[in-house]
């Protein structure tokens, strides 16, 4: 069975959720402007997994028990595709300031219209993103996610700031990555539990489940920027090398010594080819997605302890398995 069927498998629950989500996401992004059309359709290829959307709909009915049903509120439906949406636009924008050309085995944004249509088209999405939001009469989602925007944009300073910086941290690494990636991802759980009515001792165990399997999440990614195959992942590898990016798998060779460190600082920067193939032929690479994948195990471990304060169930289990899904991955 191939990943993405066995993604399909465990996301059998939510899968009326997620279709209503795809055909609403259409209209909700219609542009005013005729001209922007094939753009707008351009990014829907983006959509791939669609982990965040489907944690918050899991999340809605795990908080409430196998007793209630797969029911959930439209609410529930608007923040999952609020956080959709908000995912869409990181990953236009990640595309710019990476340079990517490719994205979901299809051009980037940028690759096909130029950087300046590519942010611009990311702020737009942004923009509807948080229109959505506050047409909700909880506000919880629009000031919560206001404030998850501002921590993903602080994170991804923070990075590019340090890059090249053989000064860089494990604890720093991990405090970027919860920022960049994984506080969208608890943003998404605890959500969708909120808007399910969900205890805040529940809310509470949603959130650090979404939180350890982002950072989950991005260690694993980072590990497929180094060791992945293009044609599976679906987007440009190497990217972390030639932006100087240091991510887990790096810091365990910079840990390694001086010279190793001083070789592999020769390595940074080049072009996403020439350093792949550098890094692959000359460093003990195998050992350092090892070492970057045990902290992963870690993080996903902590991610399935937290859900034992939820009511046993299909949305339960789904979140368990899900976590499985995430430590495996080859795309």
């Amino acid at each position: 069975m191939t990943e993405t069927l066995l993604l399909q498998d465990m996301v059998a629950l939510v899968r009326p959720q997620l279709e209503r989500l795809n055909r609403e996401l259409i209209e909700d992004l219609a542009p005013g402007h005729r001209e922007m059309l094939p753009l707008v359709e351009h990014v829907s290829g983006f959509r791939g997994k669609q982990l965040r959307p489907v944690l918050t709909f899991l999340a809605g009915m795990a908080v409430r028990g196998a007793a209630h049903g797969g029911v959930l509120g439209d609410d529930v439906v608007t923040v999952a595709k609020v956080v959709e949406l908000l995912h869409t636009a990181t990953l236009v924008h990640d595309d710019v300031l990476d340079s990517a050309n490719v994205r979901r085995r299809i051009p980037t944004v940028n690759q096909m219209a130029g950087v300046e249509v590519a942010v611009l088209l990311g702020d737009y999405i942004y923009a509807k993103a948080f229109h959505m939001a506050v047409q909700l009469p909880d506000p919880t989602a629009a000031r919560w996610l206001a404030e998850t925007v501002r921590i993903i944009c602080q994170g991804e300073i923070t990075q590019v700031l340090h890059r090249f910086d053989f000064a860089w941290t494990e604890p720093r690494y991990f405090q970027v990555i919860a920022e960049k990636t994984a506080s969208l991802y608890a943003a998404a759980c605890r959500l969708g539990g909120h808007y399910s009515g969900g205890t805040e001792g529940r809310l509470r165990a949603l959130e650090e489940y979404g939180l350890e399997l982002g950072i989950a999440f991005q260690i694993v990614d980072d590990c497929l920027d180094l060791d992945g195959d293009e044609r599976v992942v679906g987007k440009s590898l190497g990217t972390d090398l030639a932006k100087g990016k240091i991510t887990l798998p790096l810091l365990y060779l910079i840990q390694q010594g001086p010279a190793e460190a001083e070789r592999l600082r020769s390595v940074l920067g080049k072009s996403e080819a020439e350093g792949l193939r550098r890094l692959r032929a000359e460093f003990p690479l195998e050992h350092a997605v090892a070492y970057a994948m045990q902290e992963a195990q870690r993080r996903i471990a902590k991610a399935q302890a937290s859900l034992s304060a939820l009511p046993p169930g299909p949305a339960r289990e789904a979140l368990h398995q899900l976590a499985c899904f995430v430590l495996t991955r080859r795309l």
